[in-house]
């Protein structure tokens, strides 16, 4: 998979990487509400009107939590910002999509069509290092975002992993007592 420029997509730990998604038995599945809080939470912080966590599989990114954002639960990994997001540790910000660099956008008429003008998200990293989604804050309006709130979102990110991490645990417990 390659953005316009044939710049790839794809981390070059793929295989792992979605190896690594798929033990957390997280991606398409429903809305649960303590994802939800975060996404509320990323947005007031950051006074943005959509906050989203999603996962990226090989060919899909599912939001997991989309606030501001009704009707959409998932989109093609070509056309999503996140795809792009998940190939570094650090925060990615767009503080005025519309003058991105073509080739950064993955499908820069998306973007347009749904009206976005800023863009930030922190990968989603596990604890042996594989990014797996994001936790991202987008709104209709060019802005800057500084070093603090980079640190903030970062922040956000790991309490979205803790937050996994607990989900797995749960589930784990629940089937050694069915057993």
């Amino acid at each position: 998979m390659e953005d316009i420029c044939g710049n790839s997509n794809i981390p070059e730990t793929e295989q792992q990487r979605v190896l690594a998604l798929k033990r957390y038995n997280i991606a398409n599945t429903a809305p649960e509400k303590a994802f939800d809080n975060i996404a509320k939470l990323a947005t007031m912080f950051f006074d943005l009107p959509i906050g989203l966590i999603s996962f990226i599989d090989q060919e899909q990114v599912y939001l997991k939590s989309r606030i501001g954002v009704e009707g959409i639960s998932s989109a093609p990994r070509n056309s999503s910002i996140c795809s792009k997001a998940i190939l570094t540790d650090n925060v990615t910000v767009l503080e005025d999509i519309s003058r991105a660099d073509a080739c950064f956008l993955v499908d820069p008429l998306l973007a347009g069509e749904m009206g976005f003008k800023f863009y930030a998200g922190a990968p989603l990293i596990t604890e042996d290092g594989f990014r797996i989604g994001t936790i991202c804050v987008l709104g209709m309006e060019p802005r800057t975002f500084s070093c603090k709130e980079e640190d903030m979102l970062k922040g956000l990110s790991k309490i979205v992993m803790d937050t996994i991490e607990l989900r797995l645990q749960g589930m784990a417990f629940s089937e050694e007592k069915i057993s």
